[in-house]
């Protein structure tokens, strides 16, 4: 444990800069450190127009191109009726601008702590059904409940080992939050970006017990004051042999199994899929139990690189066919625990009439490829422009 633990973050200061966990020797999360992604960032806006007969109205929240904002996404719902060109409103991105499509847009924002979620435009309280101790639930609704808070809340997994009075100074700093927002509405300039909400940082947030390991003295100071930080030179997940391997198969198409077969991952259209073959499986004991073996392998590392590549929209997997019935189920179990903790909403469906096994993924962001290229191009045009400022110095 070189480190003090199997279990660590990371920030690797190489450009384009990316931070993530490991754990017991796998990457297991990995984010770009400066995400170009719009989601969860929370704006104020003001509604450009309103097309009753497409439902929607468009907002300029400050970015290239106008929002869409759905009715459906319009709160209070009274508003829905009132809502005209010119207003001044407070937005969360929910879906950023993917090909030809405009980011989408809700008024019913969140702000997001580490054990709470407040809801500004909602009300009611929720508990993570991850939090499956009776007397635990209701020791956090009764908490909740004794805040008398007019705004809704959920509450996270993390909150079910939390000192209340840590929950209650999280609370206050979330509600002092919103209401600094909520107080700059018909503020200038119209639209403005005011509070980024990093799928990244949640990462942090989530595991921040754990030392953080940085290459770059200089990362410590664009990171959270609470973590740990072990300064160490010669880490590198791009570049050291231990972690380039795992790295380069976040991109590849094809991925080796332990037992010899392969998986090959690849983008549809409208879809991704995944195909699960026995390759250069040895045959050893009985065709049926190889076979499984297999395709257990392969559930465990799609479901992995589905999280690492930040795979979205449909999702179909072609296991190794001849399954009973039984295998099947226990192999959609399998999936379903494997993607339980997907930050994102993910729907296991199982398998189709047709043999094939479906997954459908919340799509809120592009894939973490398309993002480092977005990333790399961006560092490419900083370093010829500095190199051009210098020349012309």
């Amino acid at each position: 444990m070189k480190y003090g633990s199997n279990n660590y973050l990371f920030a690797d200061g190489e450009e384009p800069k990316i931070m993530g966990l490991i754990s017991e020797g796998e990457i297991r999360a990995i984010h770009l450190l400066s995400n170009p992604s719009q989601v969860g960032n929370i704006y104020r806006g003001y509604v450009k127009n309103v097309l009753p007969a497409m439902d929607c109205a468009f907002v300029d929240f400050g970015e290239d191109e106008n929002g869409y904002l759905p009715m459906k996404n319009v709160y209070p719902k009274a508003y829905r009726e009132k809502i005209k060109g010119g207003d001044s409103i407070i937005v969360e991105v929910k879906k950023s601008p993917l090909d030809q499509k405009r980011a989408v847009l809700s008024m019913d924002y969140s702000l997001r702590g580490e054990n709470i979620v407040l809801l500004p435009k909602s009300s009611g309280i929720r508990i993570s059904k991850r939090i499956d101790d009776g007397e635990i639930r209701k020791r956090l609704t009764d908490w909740a409940h004794g805040l008398n808070a007019s705004a809704g809340m959920i509450i996270r997994t993390e909150a079910a080992s939390c000192q209340p009075a840590h929950m209650a100074m999280e609370y206050e700093h979330l509600r002092q939050l919103m209401e600094k927002i909520e107080g700059s509405v018909n503020f200038l300039p119209k639209s403005q970006l005011l509070l980024t909400q990093d799928r990244g940082m949640d990462v942090l947030n989530r595991h921040r017990d754990l030392p953080m390991v940085v290459n770059d003295k200089k990362l410590i100071d664009r990171l959270p004051n609470y973590l740990n930080c072990v300064v160490d030179p010669s880490f590198s997940i791009r570049s050291t042999a231990k972690w380039r391997s795992q790295w380069n198969s976040i991109f590849q198409k094809t991925l080796p199994l332990p037992s010899g077969g392969n998986v090959v991952m690849d983008a549809a259209e409208g879809a991704y899929v995944a195909d699960v073959n026995m390759a250069a499986v040895k045959k050893k004991g009985s065709f049926d139990a190889m076979r499984m073996k297999v395709n257990r392998e392969a559930a465990k590392e799609i479901a992995k690189q589905i999280h690492l590549r930040n795979l979205s929209g449909m999702i179909v997997v072609d296991f190794v066919h001849g399954m009973s019935e039984a295998q099947m189920e226990d192999l959609t179990t399998f999936m379903k625990e494997a993607l339980s903790e997907d930050a994102m909403i993910t729907t296991v469906y199982g398998f189709s009439a047709m043999g094939l096994f479906e997954i459908a993924r919340e799509r809120k962001e592009l894939p973490f490829e398309q993002q480092l290229q977005v990333a790399e191009e961006r560092h490419r045009e900083a370093v010829k422009n500095k190199l051009k400022r210098d020349k012309e110095l």
